[in-house]
């Protein structure tokens, strides 16, 4: 946080305006407020604090202190508070409560406290844009735009009188309430309370997940027959029912791979018939490929001679497009020639020439286009000049008027002062009817949560009993039909899991709704549920109807009309004291634009005197240079003219006899153009005489490059070999039947030799195989068939048997996976409540896990602490001769009942080796060990506590106790801190501080009573 501006009035000893300008004071980094003592110098740091926070900075301080007894009890006290952090520049202006005489009548009337908060575009903004009129809600801002409420604001930023050695000496219970508050460390303290909540919890659940075991061995007792069961045989007894049930799992999987092995034989059939088809059709195909092999070879043959007759071709087309650009180059350069009357044999060489001389004057054709402008600007700057001297008169004449402007708007501020004396009680006056206007809204919207509640408790109340009904009733059937679902198990033969026997005469039926064990569970849930809804809605009832009561005792004997009545009238008085409030402030702001305008029109005066003598001057040299430029130019049109002459003598052509004789009036950008047309025409003649040179060389070339090609290719001459050129089309076609003739080709080759129609060619000749009337050969494939339906009719017969001594054995199985289940999860449940309980316990400081007896958020301060204490000893090592350093310990404090903090402290002796107590320091000593302490909480906070920016930093204790050696430490010290950018006030009366730093605030008392103040910058 950095301050900008503070401006006060009828504060402490200072009875007229005080303004500082703590931007331009602070620019060096450090600066000095010094004063006699009792001067006043501690109150301007009251007066920063009271504007923040509302309050002073020396804990015993009184606010009555803040009223200045030396100013007129008419004027109103004010601090007025510009400052910038992170989040923008805010500006705060607070008025403390006082007596003033009444308007009618003698004696006086308290005025009470009141307080405003703008945030600003920029410092230099005077109104900005309204945050909030109320203390509290400005408090609240404040503190988190600043980052640190008051008591960390004093110990970080502001160091006052007998506060900031607090802190080295203090106990250690009281260190760690502010580090918890400075550094945000609450967070641990919840999170071990969070801890032993979890911790609770965890327990519960173990016991829980116990009762659920015991349930589960339960109900397989009652499945399985076997009352001694325990976890530990469950898995024996499954294991003897699913036996038998393997058994004929055996026998149903041996049918299985008989029906597998035939369902084999028939595939392999049907594929070796397949393979004796395809082989059949594949040697037809082969016939028809070998009937066409003759016209495919000529298709290749033709082909080969048309690649290499379209290469011959290529070159002789070429060759010919040459030769028609020569005959279309010579063609232009006699028409170019003869239209533009061009007869110099060496049209480069004239170009070059005509180029050079334009190259020296071309830059001269933007000159002469500037001179009729200049000439022009010239008359217009005798004409500013004139109205220049016109505006110097008036000004000199606005200028003496301005003292009778401001005297008026002088009294006009003091009579609008007057009127707005009222706006503080009308504001609390309309703050008390809008919170009756909202207690009566809240106590309406209480009633109606009230009601509702009250429904809800019935309506839960009712669910929760439907549950419980809906519970009990499951239960007791599903106990009613034990016996069918025991029944529901056996099989012939198998012994009776209750009474042993193997004959089951009358097997008990299950029921069609005979409940099961989730059912049940799932109804004991939604009882659960039901029941903590129910208590839920209760308690919220009990809330709304307290609420209820409180609003109506708050209320009273008000209602809607009389609290309207009064919020009317008290609105009425603020909008009036507002508007006087308002003009005052408006006529302070035109004071303050009008001393501006003032200092404007006194510095317009001055530049348009200034600017006067430079127009004059201005004028006289522009003059000088237009006449030297017109000669120039004119010195250009005659070389011009020369040159162009020059060319037409030449034969340059009909543009240089036209450039010979200009129009009188004709500029040199007419001249320099009309002999650029006919440097133009010259490049355009000489570019086609190389043109037609190259072009001559080019086909030579080709023809030489046809001749060897023909050669090349095997052809006798060019018309042969345009007689074997083939059309794209032609080409496309033939390229295309020799592409299908090997694609088929392939594919018929790549058939025959699969192995399955290699292999067909065995069957063909088997003895097994027979001849159809047609002539193919057919596999016997109905015996395949045959087999194939006996095996599946085999293992639907042995899947049945399979499937009923699986089921036998499947009650037993559910029942003891449910066991198995409620086991893991109470292993799984006891597994993590270990190092919740632990953690717990750790966190917590329990004496089985944590004897240190330290918590976790006492540990994370501790080693914060250590940072601090590393900060501070980094500056001590410079001090007091690098004898003594802090160190930190876990042990109780003298005088501390509390428990134990990890936060006290010692200073380390390093001259006797021995350690002492804090408040053995001499005053020299303990402000030193005080400031170095402070400085290293301030740079830990402002490194680590979210971000929090600590621009600014005031020191008002000690200075008078030290040596002149320890003074230079401490000097030293504090300018350290402002390479960074920071502010450092130091607040002192001590003589040696004056001739060291040179900005300062100096405070002086008056013949009158009061104190004013001065700054030097």
């Amino acid at each position: 946080m950095y301050l900008h501006r503070l401006d006060l009035r009828a504060v402490g000893p200072y009875p007229d305006l005080v303004s500082i300008d703590f931007a331009s004071l602070a620019a060096s980094g450090v600066f000095l407020l010094e004063g006699p003592t009792g001067s006043g110098k501690s109150t301007i740091i009251d007066a920063v604090v009271y504007a923040l926070f509302g309050g002073l900075a020396g804990s015993d301080a009184s606010a009555d202190r803040l009223y200045s007894q030396h100013a007129d009890p008419a004027v109103e006290p004010f601090v007025d508070l510009v400052f910038e952090t992170g989040a923008g520049v805010y500006r705060v202006r607070r008025t403390p409560p006082y007596d003033r005489p009444k308007q009618r009548g003698s004696g006086t009337i308290r005025q009470q406290a009141s307080a405003q908060l703008w945030r600003l575009a920029d410092p230099s903004d005077l109104v900005g844009e309204p945050l909030s009129h109320r203390a509290p809600e400005i408090g609240a801002e404040v503190a988190r735009v600043v980052g640190l409420n008051r008591d960390q604001f004093l110990q970080t930023v502001v160091l006052p009188q007998g506060e900031f050695a607090k802190f080295l000496r203090a106990p250690g219970e009281d260190r760690r309430k502010l580090l918890q508050s400075l550094f945000g460390t609450a967070v641990y303290d919840r999170t071990a309370d969070e801890l032993a909540a979890r911790r609770r919890a965890a327990v519960a659940e173990v016991e829980a997940a116990d009762a659920r075991v015991r349930d589960a061995l339960g109900r397989f007792s009652q499945a399985s027959g076997d009352d001694d069961a325990d976890e530990s045989t469950a898995g024996d007894v499954v294991a003897v029912l699913h036996r038998t049930a393997a058994a004929h799992e055996d026998a149903r999987a041996r049918a299985a791979a008989a029906a597998q092995h035939t369902v084999a034989h028939l595939q392999d059939l049907t594929a070796r018939q397949a393979a004796v088809d395809r082989r059949r059709d594949l040697l037809a195909r082969q016939d028809a490929i070998a009937a066409g092999a003759q016209a495919v070879a000529e298709h290749r043959t033709a082909l080969v001679l048309a690649d290499h007759a379209a290469v011959v071709v290529a070159v002789a087309d070429g060759a010919a497009s040459a030769e028609d650009r020569l005959t279309a180059l010579v063609g232009e350069r006699s028409t170019v020639r003869d239209r533009h009357e061009v007869t110099d044999p060496a049209p480069r060489a004239t170009h070059d020439r005509l180029a050079a001389v334009l190259a020296d004057v071309r830059h001269l054709v933007e000159l002469e286009r500037t001179l009729a402008d200049r000439t022009v600007a010239v008359g217009t700057a005798v004409e500013e000049l004139e109205r220049t001297r016109t505006r110097i008169g008036a000004a000199a004449e606005a200028l003496a008027a301005r003292p009778d402007e401001r005297a008026a708007i002088v009294l006009a501020a003091s009579q609008a002062a007057d009127t707005a004396a009222d706006a503080d009680a009308a504001a609390r006056a309309v703050a008390t009817a809008r919170e009756l206007a909202r207690l009566l809204a809240a106590r309406a919207a209480a009633a109606d949560t009230a009601a509702h509640t009250a429904a809800a408790v019935s309506e839960a109340a009712a669910t929760a009993s439907g549950a419980l009904s809906v519970e009990n009733d499951l239960r007791a059937r599903r106990i009613a039909g034990l016996a069918g679902e025991l029944g529901a198990a056996l099989t012939p033969g198998d012994a009776c899991p209750v009474c042993g026997a193997v004959e089951h005469p009358a097997v008990a039926q299950p029921q069609e709704d005979h409940p099961s064990a989730d059912q049940i569970d799932r109804a004991a849930a939604s009882r659960a549920d039901a029941e903590r809804a129910l208590a839920a809605a209760t308690a919220e009832h009990a809330v709304a109807s307290a609420e209820l009561v409180r609003l109506t005792e708050a209320v009273g004997d008000h209602d809607d009309a009389s609290v309207a009545r009064q919020r009317s009238d008290a609105e009425a008085r603020l909008d009036a004291a507002r508007a006087a409030a308002d003009a005052v402030e408006e006529h302070e702001r035109r004071l303050q634009a009008h001393d501006r305008a003032t200092r404007s029109l006194e510095e317009d005066h001055h530049d348009l005197v200034t600017r006067s003598r430079v127009l004059a001057d201005r004028i006289e040299g522009d003059r000088t240079r237009i006449a030297d430029d017109e000669q120039r130019v004119q010195a250009a049109r005659q070389a011009v003219l020369a040159v162009a002459i020059e060319a037409e003598s030449g034969g340059a052509g009909s543009e240089a006899r036209t450039a010979i004789d200009p129009g009188v009036d004709e500029t040199l950008a007419d001249l320099v153009g009309r002999v650029e047309a006919v440097a133009a025409v010259l490049r355009t003649v000489a570019d086609l005489d190389d043109r037609v040179t190259a072009a001559e060389r080019d086909v030579a070339d080709r023809k030489a490059e046809v001749d060897a090609a023909v050669q090349a290719q095997g052809f006798t001459d060019v018309g042969s070999a345009r007689a074997a050129a083939l059309d794209r089309t032609e080409a496309d076609r033939l390229r295309g039947l020799v592409a299908a003739a090997d694609r088929e080709l392939a594919v018929v080759e790549a058939g025959l030799a699969e192995p399955a129609v290699v292999a067909a060619a065995e069957d063909l000749a088997a003895t097994t195989a027979r001849e159809d009337g047609e002539g193919s050969v057919v596999l016997d494939l109905d015996a395949a068939r045959s087999a194939r339906d006996a095996a599946a009719a085999a293992l639907d017969d042995a899947t049945r048997a399979a499937a009923a001594a699986a089921e036998r054995a499947a009650a037993a199985e559910r029942c003891a996976a449910d066991l198995a289940r409620a086991v893991r999860s109470r292993d799984t449940t006891s597994a993590e409540s270990r190092a919740v309980v632990r953690l717990a316990d750790i966190a917590t400081a329990a004496p089985t896990a944590n004897p240190t007896g330290i918590t976790l958020g006492t540990y994370v301060l501790m080693r914060r602490f250590e940072d601090v204490v590393a900060a501070a000893n980094d500056r001590l090592r410079a001090m007091l001769a690098g004898r003594f350093a802090l160190e930190t310990s876990d042990e109780r404090e003298t005088g501390t009942r509390a428990r134990r903090t990890g936060l006290a402290l010692a200073v380390r002796d390093h001259l006797t080796d021995s350690t002492r107590d804090p408040r053995s320091l001499s005053g020299g000593e303990t402000f030193t060990f005080s400031l170095c302490l402070a400085l290293g909480l301030a740079d830990v906070v402002q490194a680590e506590a979210g971000g929090v920016s600590l621009g600014t930093l005031f020191v008002d204790e000690g200075f008078g106790t030290l040596d002149p050696e320890t003074l230079d430490d401490v000097i030293g010290q504090l300018s350290r801190l402002t390479a960074g950018g920071r502010q450092v006030g130091i607040v002192s009366h001590v003589e040696e501080l004056k001739q060291r730093i040179p900005e300062r605030i100096a405070v002086r008392r008056t013949p009158e009573g009061g104190s004013r103040v001065t700054t030097t910058v």
